[in-house]
């Protein structure tokens, strides 16, 4: 009758292939980690260098994170697993 549970309740509420919560999680990391950043890094080399700093660890976290999802991607399957 029903294929499977999220016939029942409606939509799930995470897809697959949606990895906006993961993202959401590292752009938290990355925010969390701006004010260390910013104290440590700022006084000694300047605000440009921690400017940079800081854009390098959102490249750094956002790679780790597109590796982390592509990963769970493709052992779960991708879109085509049932």
């Amino acid at each position: 009758m029903f294929k499977n549970q999220s016939d029942v309740n409606g939509p799930p509420t995470v897809q697959k292939g949606d990895h906006g919560s993961a993202m959401s999680l590292t752009v938290g990391v990355w925010l969390c980690c701006l004010p260390l950043v910013f104290l440590v890094v700022a006084p000694f080399f300047g605000w440009k260098a921690a400017g940079v700093v800081s854009l390098g660890l959102f490249v750094v976290f956002s790679v780790i994170c597109f590796g982390i999802c592509t990963t769970k991607f493709y052992r779960e399957g991708g879109e085509h697993h049932d």
